[in-house]
């Protein structure tokens, strides 16, 4: 039997000075694309109900039994328990704020030598819209791919 899912947060400890795409090698902190400086204020005020949420549809998506198959990605026995956040963009979009929180999920290699080796392995784009009218969220899906 599998172990439950819960993954936790690594913050990286290097400031993005030229805003790029960063990885768990480079170890920078997370690219940031606001179209104003009010937009970035109000990411950082539902910081944690975002990532909250998106970590938990994550779970839900990942603890699918199909996950288990040797041919299948991702794999969960290849998943460490970590993820840091790679990206985060913030745009106003017909009346409504569109968030994308892009995440990073880490995993073991195994190396010619045998060694197993952590790198990024997962990445997981979530998508966000706030409805002002409403002052609710609603989760509005999320992409993965191979990292």
């Amino acid at each position: 039997m599998e172990k439950p899912l819960k993954f936790k947060e690594i913050v990286m400890p290097y400031p993005n000075l030229e805003n790029t795409y960063t990885d768990y090698d480079r170890k920078l902190q997370p690219k940031m694309d606001f179209e104003s400086a009010a937009l970035k204020e109000f990411y950082l005020k539902h910081r944690v109900e975002l990532i909250e949420t998106t970590i938990k549809k994550c779970e839900e998506y990942l603890d699918a039994d199909d996950w288990m198959e040797e041919e299948t990605f991702p794999r969960i026995k290849d998943l460490t328990d970590e993820w840091y956040l790679a990206s985060v963009s913030a745009q106003n979009q017909d009346k409504k704020i569109m968030v994308q929180l892009y995440l990073h999920f880490l995993g073991y290699y195994s190396r010619e030598c045998g060694r197993k080796v952590v790198d990024d392995y997962l990445g997981m784009e979530a998508w966000f819209v706030y409805d002002p009218v409403q002052k609710t969220f609603s989760f509005d899906g999320f992409d993965t791919d191979a990292i």
